[in-house]
């Protein structure tokens, strides 16, 4: 098995002592794990020499985290590894696949420490890393860890990973306009919470409930109104850590041919890198 350089291969601290993350040292598991590694949710960031590395967390199901570690260059999104993190039973499957490595195919660590504060997985058999621990230190900052032994030498990574939400949460608000431009409906909801808020003169002045399902319904409707119907963002900002303020012009065509435009103003709320609220105005033609 080639080895694979779980999440952020850029900082080696140098060697540690291995022993004191044997796999016989660890052995409480918690048989509702994944809840005690809620607080990772959401969006960390690593500050390196060759730049700032992403980590992202989010909610799949109630035993299921979907992973990704990436770096943003541009307006591209360039993504390293994905990891799923599953709860089975009373034991917690830490499965990352990390791209043109190990033939595309994932790895299974399987964990062997699980606390409020800190959870450790292995892989015995596998080449480097055979240890990977999270360990919560602050509200606002964790360490990940790699160790094991490579070519006969005990090795051992850390990196400290810090919530700086204003930069991606601008990113998945340009997002939500990038497939809104592009009329990819699913994509576009996926971005969401299911279910998320919204609010928008179309329903009335009460604030709604819609599943992801419903939002595709809705903007699959407003394209058969409207096909060519596009936003153009005039402003878009961060205020603080969850809410990101976009102004922005839309326009289309009616099925009769005739033009519109319209002004508009979303107010998104981001929380664990999922759009929870999405509150919309505009003056009601």
């Amino acid at each position: 098995m080639k080895t694979i350089k779980i999440l952020f291969t850029f900082l080696v601290l140098g060697v540690y002592p291995y022993h004191l993350f044997a796999s016989n040292s660890f052995q409480q598991i918690n048989r509702n794990g994944i809840e005690n590694m809620k607080w990772l949710l959401g969006v960390w960031e690593n500050h390196t020499p060759r730049g700032i590395i992403y980590e992202s967390w989010e909610l799949v199901n109630e035993s299921e985290f979907l992973g990704r570690s990436f770096a943003l260059k541009a307006k591209d999104t360039i993504v390293f590894e994905t990891v799923r993190l599953v709860q089975k039973g009373d034991e917690i499957l830490y499965i990352p696949t990390v791209k043109d490595q190990n033939n595309g195919k994932p790895v299974m660590f399987k964990s062997t420490f699980i606390s409020p504060t800190k959870f450790i997985v292995e892989a015995p058999d596998h080449d480097f890393p055979q240890t990977i621990s999270y360990t919560r230190i602050a509200k606002d900052q964790f360490v990940a860890e790699i160790s094991g032994e490579e070519n006969g030498v005990m090795r051992y990574q850390a990196f400290s990973m810090k919530s700086n939400l204003r930069s991606i949460n601008i990113e998945i608000a340009r997002s939500v306009f990038k497939y809104f431009n592009e009329h990819k409906w699913s994509d576009m909801a996926n971005l969401y919470s299911n279910p998320a808020e919204f609010k928008d003169p179309s329903f009335g002045f009460e604030t709604i409930l819609q599943n992801q399902k419903q939002i595709i319904n809705k903007y699959e409707q407003m394209e058969n109104i409207s096909p060519d119907i596009q936003d153009t963002i005039v402003e878009l900002y961060a205020t603080d850590d969850q809410h990101v303020i976009v102004e922005f012009l839309s326009s289309g065509s009616n099925t009769d041919g005739s033009k519109w435009k319209l002004s508009l103003v979303t107010i998104f709320t981001i929380e664990n890198g999922l759009i929870t609220k999405d509150f919309t105005y505009y003056d009601k033609p």
